[in-house]
């Protein structure tokens, strides 16, 4: 039997070892996490892959995505509640082996540091309609403001939930124009989420993305109004789990920038940076951008 998790295909038996490996038990609908030595929920959501979630209390976060919410706390091991137990262990990416992933980043260049800085860092499995809004919201924004934007954008659009609004459907968004988005604050961005939302309900194949290389699918979303190759880039790493692709942000410039002693364009950087750490290339800009930005 195979199984498919992630964007992933893995055999039965090795998909029984990561769980063991993780010592995750269910109680009723939560995920428990005991061996946390690759999972940090603070590094996790801080790492710049996703906007809509808050810090509760110590130690606590709310998560939202879609149209669901969970609760994660970490002390000593971690804790996550929700009523959908199975979308958020694919969320959270928890049969993935990232220890095996460090591993086999840890004799690449610049990496020991990284890794062990930024450990408990796991990539999301979100939304691709979600990432790709949050990631046109995102560019040349600052977390706090794209956060509010967002929240303005679901409270505004979203179904509304148990104390909460769900991320809206292309057609809710589709149905405001570039006006609406602009009183939100989405400054220049406003017409870009009105038409991309519109391509969207239109019938732009968000599905396409799957079957693509990073480097097609960065192509195939930049026809897409508001997206960059960075953007693309985000979007590929955050939605669709492509490690094949690498964003590049003033972080990661400077990261560049010490490797090499030299200055680029963000083509030329993603170009090399690829080229080093190839179909891990996603994981190590996770590693890289966090210690970077930390330190």
């Amino acid at each position: 039997m195979k199984v498919i998790e992630g964007g992933r295909t893995n055999s039965a038996k090795t998909v029984k070892k990561r769980q063991k490996r993780l010592k995750n038990t269910m109680a009723d609908n939560d995920i428990i996490i005991k061996d946390t030595r690759d999972f940090d929920i603070r590094q996790t959501l801080d790492c710049g892959q996703i906007f809509r979630y808050s810090e509760i209390g110590e130690n606590e976060y709310e998560v939202f995505s879609k149209d669901k919410r969970c609760v994660v706390r970490q002390d000593g091991v971690v804790v996550i509640k929700s009523d959908d137990s199975a979308y958020w262990r694919r969320f959270f990416d928890l049969d993935n082996d990232y220890g095996a992933i460090k591993r086999a980043l840890m004799d690449k260049p610049f990496m020991k540091e990284a890794v062990e800085y930024g450990g408990g860092i796991r990539i999301l499995n979100q939304d691709p309609y979600e990432m790709l809004i949050s990631f046109i919201v995102s560019a040349n924004n600052h977390i706090p403001r794209i956060k509010g934007i967002l929240s303005r954008i679901c409270e505004g659009l979203g179904e509304k939930k148990d104390g909460y609004s769900a991320f809206p459907t292309p057609e809710a968004m589709a149905s405001k124009d570039a006006d609406y988005y602009a009183a939100l604050g989405a400054g220049y961005r406003a017409p870009y989420l009105s038409e991309t939302a519109r391509a969207v309900a239109d019938g732009f194949d968000l599905e396409k993305p799957l079957y693509m290389s990073g480097e097609e699918a960065n192509k195939y979303l930049c026809t897409l109004k508001g997206v960059g190759p960075k953007v693309a880039d985000c979007i590929l790493l955050f939605a669709y789990h492509k490690s094949d692709v690498f964003p590049v942000d003033t972080w990661i410039r400077k990261v560049y920038a010490d490797m090499t002693g030299k200055e680029a364009t963000n083509k030329e950087i993603r170009k090399y940076l690829i080229s080093t750490y190839g179909n891990l290339s996603g994981y190590a800009q996770q590693y890289l951008f966090f210690n970077k930005r930390e330190s």
